[in-house]
Order: structure tokens, then sequence, then C-alpha cells
């Protein structure tokens, strides 16, 4: 039996410690055998199964047999070599193999292999530690520290962390890098906390432990502040604060650092300036800081957006400012916080200030009331009460930017242009629907003539196992006719079935003219030039459209298309564009709304905390004479009826299906929009997409709008403000509806108010006219004396007092002035107090 036939049978059999034995005492022509071998083998053995045997041992018969270091590293982090399996004891086999070579060379292969260390092997249900492990073994054996980067450090934590240091000779070297490398905070935060894991030992005790034996004091508080100082998010911090907790530095310590403390206040993330402004307030108790390192302080922490921490900036400047001596600076402060974001913060410091009046010289006064000048109306009027007169800044109401809709990629006019728009849509996992049309409009008029050329990427690229989209049209072009697909459309939504019927039938139009519906505009809106021209187009040919590109191109058609343009056109396709043109589009459409219990179904059905198995709902339902079949599909409407499905991959795409009747659209979302709070259902691109299409707006758009503006997702709620934004820029935004509604699904659980106030709020600074929004909401919504408010009520009441002092608003809510909160000293109450006494006022 050769060498080769040994060892093969050896890997066959998943005998990794008989590899590790055999590549280190065979002869250097054998390993050369064995190592020219190796590839060829591992082409045979392709694809190697999640869990098969010979994984490992091929591993470590490249370790042992192949040449050059580089050559090893790269074979032992090839990805067609991981396994899920367990890899434990695997890196002892790796390091016997290589026990034959050189030390010069085993130090070579660790720094290759350490180099190739990724996050990501550490990370997942795929861990894979055998490379840190070899290049650690390596590392040590060469009596060398090993590099603190990122991947190595997270390695150690992850393989070592529970050592003692005294039996770990790498903790010397990696403890202190866990404060440089950046990639660790992530993978500490898992365990910061006191609540762990109850019942079980937090690993990183050992770790902490060890960096209190084996490190000074001094030094493991620099480290932290420097960690702190580099910045980072919350949650990735949260394990160096816990630290810099047990650390407690004490006042002295504080006050030898009380630079860098400071330098931590204005932006760092909230709970690091925590941490700073506890040891900041420490050393001021210790000893009063100096006159100029108290103002940095104070103005660092007033002016975050945090309002916890602002209040307890403005309790600190208060309560010291008599036994510090800092009257005229405690007031001169406490006015510079009157353009804060928060009204709570604005009108504590407006009592503090008030409260001071008689510390305040005339120059402090001056610029009290310099700085009043941007106050609501309630807060100036009580500075000037007791500062005197305040001349009021004029405020102008910012004008909403026009909404310019961005411009489309040029049609597809070669077979270069085709090939690169097949790479670019199957290399991307969501194409945007311009593309998609782009491509299925190329395909048509240019796929038949560069199918030669194309065929090699449409072989690679295509889907055969379930065709959809512009799947449907490369099979067509490979197999020479359109193939069956097996798609149910009667029980699909009616925009989604619209599509898929396009694609199936521009499957029949291969080698055709320009397809008639590929929109000119990214609101999805066709050019009736251009439409008239598409179909010129198809009568020079001789030839008839589809129905449905017909149909389509119809319906994406601006409602006051000039008929005219079809002069001299004599094909049915012509008559049936003369007649829909003539009417201006299908005509009237009657829809009817009201609020409806309704079986659960989907998410909803599966929500536990529902009492039973009926929810909210708005139902639309909606009739439309037309003798366009795919318009009296899309216009019939009873959106109490369910689907099968709670996601359609192509809902993002259907605000392009009726660009000038936006509020179909949004009755036909209305569905899966029920799921936006909860869910992530590329709610941003549909949102953006629906804002962007024209056409009358009401209680299905506002429904809409409302349930992305409620996702637990930041992107989602960013891009419904953004949405939001566009609609009040067109006028069209159903604010009252908005707020009617807003009311109902607060009422119903279905929608958290705390995720919806921050973006009316900047809405409002941007200048959108919300007005009637909050006056139905907050009628609404305003506790009974036997239920609690809503979470983010103040801020709803805070929102209106803006949007009421922006535009001048004035007049009662009757709700709002008859209410009687249960205790005037909560911030709801101040708040609502606040607003009726604006609304109220001159």
């Amino acid at each position: 039996m050769s060498v080769w036939e040994e060892m093969r049978t050896r890997v066959r059999t998943g005998n990794s410690a008989g590899v590790a034995m055999l590549a280190a005492r065979i002869d250097e022509a054998d390993r050369k055998e064995v190592a020219a071998a190796l590839p060829a083998y591992l082409r045979e053995c392709a694809p190697l199964d999640w869990n098969d045997l010979r994984t490992m041992p091929l591993r470590v018969a490249g370790a042992g047999c192949l040449g050059g270091a580089a050559a090893v590293a790269a074979w032992l982090t090839r990805r067609d070599l991981r396994s899920v399996s367990d890899t434990d004891g695997i890196a002892a086999h790796v390091l016997r193999a290589v026990s034959h070579r050189p030390p010069a060379w085993r130090l070579d292969l660790a720094r290759r292999l350490s180099d190739r260390l990724r996050s990501a092997d550490f990370i997942g249900w795929r861990p894979d530690y055998m490379s840190w492990e070899v290049a650690a073994g390596l590392f040590l054996e060469a009596e060398q520290a090993p590099p603190a980067t990122d991947a190595f450090v997270l390695g150690w934590l992850s393989r070592r962390v529970s050592t003692p240091p005294s039996e770990d000779a790498l903790f010397a070297t990696m403890a202190p890098a866990i404060f440089e490398a950046d990639g660790v905070a992530e993978y500490l935060s898992r365990f910061a906390g006191t609540d762990y894991v109850p019942g079980r030992a937090n690993p990183m005790d050992s770790l902490i432990t060890g960096l209190f034996e084996t490190m000074k004091r001094d030094d493991l508080l620099d480290r932290c502040l420097r960690r702190f100082l580099r910045g980072g998010k919350a949650r990735d911090l949260a394990w160096f604060v816990d630290l810099h907790d047990l650390l407690a530095p004490t006042p002295q310590e504080a006050a030898a650092r009380v630079r860098d403390y400071l330098r931590l206040l204005p932006a760092s993330a909230s709970t690091v300036a925590d941490v700073a402004f506890t040891q900041v307030r420490a050393v001021d108790e210790a000893e009063p800081l100096a006159p100029e390192i108290f103002r940095e302080a104070a103005q660092a922490l007033l002016f975050r957006s945090e309002r916890r921490i602002a209040n307890a900036a403005l309790s600190w400047l208060d309560r010291t400012a008599a036994s510090r001596d800092r009257l005229g600076m405690s007031i001169e402060l406490a006015a510079g916080v009157f353009g804060h974001e928060h009204s709570e913060i604005r009108e504590r410091a407006v009592r503090i200030v008030t409260k001071r009046v008689k510390s305040a010289d005339p120059l402090t006064a001056e610029t009290v009331r310099r700085s009043a000048s941007i106050l609501p109306s309630t807060e100036r009027s009580a500075i000037a009460a007791a500062y005197g007169a305040v001349e009021a800044d004029t405020i102008e109401v910012p004008v909403l930017a026009p909404v310019v809709p961005r411009e489309l990629d040029p049609p597809i006019t070669s077979s270069a242009e085709l090939r690169e728009a097949i790479i670019e849509e199957y290399h991307g996992w969501d194409p945007a629907w311009p593309e998609v049309e782009r491509l299925m409009a190329g395909l048509v008029a240019h796929g038949p003539a560069a199918i030669d050329e194309l065929r090699l990427d449409i072989d690679r690229y295509s889907g055969f196992y379930h065709p959809e989209g512009n799947d449907i049209l490369l099979n067509a072009l490979l197999a020479g006719s359109p193939r069956p697909v097996d798609d149910v459309l009667e029980s699909a939504p009616a925009p989604d079935a619209l599509f898929r019927r396009r694609f199936r039938e521009a499957a029949d139009l291969l080698g055709g003219p320009a397809l008639l519906a590929t929109p000119t505009s990214a609101t999805g809106h066709l050019d009736p030039e251009i439409f008239a021209a598409r179909l010129r187009a198809w009568e020079a040919a001789g030839r008839q459209p589809g129905r449905f590109d017909l149909e389509q191109a119809l319906l994406r058609l601006p409602l006051d298309g000039d008929r005219r343009l079809l002069d001299g056109l004599v094909s049915p396709a012509a008559a049936t564009a003369r007649a829909w043109m003539s009417a201006d589009g299908p005509g009237p459409v009657d829809l009817s709304y009201r609020l409806a219990k309704i079986k659960a179904w989907g998410p909803d059905h599966w929500d536990r905390r529902r009492a039973d198995d009926r929810v909210t709902r708005l139902v639309v339902t909606g009739t439309c004479a037309s003798d366009l079949d795919s318009a009296s599909r899309l216009f019939t409407l009873d959106t109490s009826r369910k689907g099968s499905d709670t996601f359609e991959w192509s809902a993002r795409w259907w605000p392009s299906v009726l660009p000038s009747h936006r509020e179909v659209i949004a009755a036909h979302l209305l569905d899966q929009a029920a799921c936006w709070p909860t869910g992530e259902y590329e709610q941003d691109g549909t949102i953006l997409a629906l804002s962007e299409a024209t056409g009358a707006t009401d209680r299905a758009t506002a429904t809409v709008l409302l349930y992305a503006l409620a996702s637990r997702r930041a992107i989602d709620r960013a891009a419904a403000l953004d949405a939001l934004l566009s609609l009040a820029a067109q006028n069209a935004l159903p604010a009252a509806e908005l707020g009617h509604h807003l009311g109902v699904f607060i009422g119903t659980g279905d929608i958290i108010l705390g995720r919806v106030v921050p973006s009316l709020t900047e809405a409002v600074r941007a200048g959108a006219h919300l007005w009637p929004l909050f006056t139905a909401a907050i009628t609404s919504l305003l506790p009974t004396p036997d239920t609690a408010p809503p979470t983010g009520m103040a801020d709803l009441l805070a929102a209106a007092s803006e949007a009421a002092d922006l535009h001048r608003i004035r007049g009662a809510i009757p709700a709002l002035t008859v209410w009687t909160p249960k205790s005037r000293s909560t911030r709801v109450a101040k708040e609502a107090a606040r607003l009726d006494t604006l609304l109220t006022g001159p």
C-alpha cells in the first residue's frame, strides 16, 4: 500500500490522529506525493457534507504534507473544509502533523493563520476555533507574543476566558488588549449586567478577577477611560461600564482624571455619560470645581438630547448654586437651555432662572432676556414678568421641499447592456421595481438576438426550480418557448397578480418592439407621447401588444393624457387606449371604510397576548365599472377577505401599478401593513414608494403610514417620516385621519405611541402642518380617571404645543379644556395644562 493510499484510508475513516501520526513520520518525498494528490481528492469528495468525517482529517493531512507555510495556512482556512461538528482536539493533531517543520516555518504559519482570522469565525452557529488554537499553540511553543488583533483577542476570550491567569500563558498579552480591540466590545456586552443568566456563573468573572490580580488599579482605570474615549454604542460598552463601576474610583482618583471625564460628557453613549457625570459630581462634592471646569461640564450635560441627563444636570446646577457661589453662572447656564428640544427641560430652566432673579446682575438679566426670545409664548411671559420685557424672535415656518422624482436608468439598447443588467439583478438580493421593469423590457426587445452571448450568464443566474419574475423570460429564452409556470393567480392580491401575468405574457412577446408599460418616471407613470410611439412601433411591426402589457400601460398614464396622440392608429389596442384616455381613466372609484373586528390570521393569530382570535382592522370596500379587466380587479376591493400569506414579495412595487391612485394601493396594502409594527416586511421601501405616487389620500393611506411610523425598526420609522413629509409637501397628508386612527390603534394595542411621537415631533419641526392630527389624537387618547395615559402621551402633548406655537394656532381643544387629571404633578398633566394655556392665550 502506497503512502497516499494509507493516508486516504485514514482520511476516509475520519482518523485525524492517525493522519497526524503518519504525516509526522513519513519522509519528504512521501509528503510531496500526498500533497500532490490532495487537491484532486478534495474535488472528488466535493461537496463535503456539513458533518462529513473526512473534513477534519483532510485539514490535518494538508497541514502535515503541503510545502510552504502560505499553502498550509490557505488549506487550513478553506471554507469547504469547515464543519459544524465539534472541532475540539483537532488543533492538537495539526500541531503534531507540523511538528517536523523547522521552528521558523512554524512561527511563519502562526503569523499567517493569525492574519487570516476573522471575528466571524467565532460567532454564529458554525464557530471554528481550530485556526486560532493552532496559531496560539505555535506562538506559545516559539515563546513569541501573539498579535493583539480584534480576531485573535476574540478567539482568546472565547476559548480561554475561564482559565485562571496563573494557568494561561497568554493572559499577560491578551488581557490588556481587550481595551484596545474594538471587535471584542460586542462580545463582552453579552456578559454585562448582574442578571447574565440566573443560576449560572458569569464566565467573565474569572477575567475580571484576573484583571484585578495582574494589573494595577490606576492602569485599569486609565484603560477604561481610553476605551470610553474611543466611542461606541451603549450596548457595546456595557461590560466596560460594569468594570468601571466595580473599580469605584475615589474622588481623588476621579480628580486626577477629571479632564478625561469632561471629554466624555458631550457626545459619548448615554451610559458612559452617566459614569462620567457621576465622577465629575463626586469631585465637585469633595472640592469645588474650578469655575471654568464647572461651566464646561454643565454646558456639555445640558445640551445632551437625553431628558434624564439634562434634568440631572439642572438639579446639580440648582443645588450647588448658593453653596458654591455660582448663582450668576447658574442663571446664565440655565438660560442657555431655553432652546432645548424637550419642553420639560425648558420649563425647569425657566423656573430656576425666575427663582434666582434677585441674584442676577444687569448683565446677566440682559443675557436672560435675549435667551428668552426663542421660548414659546407661555414660558416667555414668565421670564418677562421676572426680568422685564422680552422681544420675541420671529420664527418662520420651515418650507417643505417639493418632491422631485429620481431619474430612471435609460432603457437597455444593446446585448452588452442586457448582459450587465442580468448580472446586476441576479447578484443583488432585492432588486427595485425600476430595475426589474428595465430588465423585462430589455429581455423582450434584445433577448432573442443576443441569446448566444447570454446563454452562459442565463445558465448561471436564472432560477429553474421555481421560476418567477424575469426568471420566466430567461427560461423561455433558453428553451426557445415559454415554460408552464405552476402559480395560482386568482388567489394573489390584484397588484401582485398583474405583475405575475405580465411576466408570463412577456415570455410570449420575446423579440417584439418595446413593451408598452415600462414606466418613464420613478413614480411609475408613463409619458403619453412615449406610450403612443411604442404603440405605433407595434402597428409598424404588424403585431399586437400583450393584453396585460396594454392594460398596465393604460393604468400608468396620467389621468389627463391627450387622446389626440393616438391619431392615425387603427389597431384594436389603439382603440382600447383611445377609449380609456377619452374617459380620463377608470372613472369614479367609490371606496367605503369601516372599522371592524375580523378573525385574526398570520402573526395576529399567533400572538398569544390577544384575548381572543379577533382583531380590529380598517376594512375598505370599493367598486369601479370599467371595461378594462385589470382595472376591475384592482378597483374592486374588500380588505376583510384574507389571503394565504402576510408577506407578498412584490408589495414594494405595488404603488407603481396604480401611480395615479395612491389610496387604492394603500387599501391593497392594509393586510400586510397591519404586521409592520412587529415584523420586517420591507416596509421602508414600500411606504416611500407609496408617498412618491400621486392621487387622493384618505383613511387607507393614513393607516398604512401609521403602521410604518410604529415599526419597531428605526430604519422603517425614518422612511415613514420621509414619506409623511413627502405627502405634506404635496398637500396630500390625511392628517385628521392619521390622528383618528392613531387613537383607535393605540387603544387596541396594535401600535405603540412612543414609537410614533418622535417622528411626529421631527415632522412638526420640519414644517409639516399636523394640527388636525393632534386635535383628533389628543381628544381620543386623554385618559379617564380610571385609566392610565399611554406611554408617550406627554411627548405627544409637547409636540402639539410645538406645532401650536410654530403655526400660531389658537382655539381650545374642548376635550383638553374639560379634562381633569388624576394628579396634576405628572408630566402628562403639566404638558396638557401648558398646551391648553397656549391655545387659550393671546
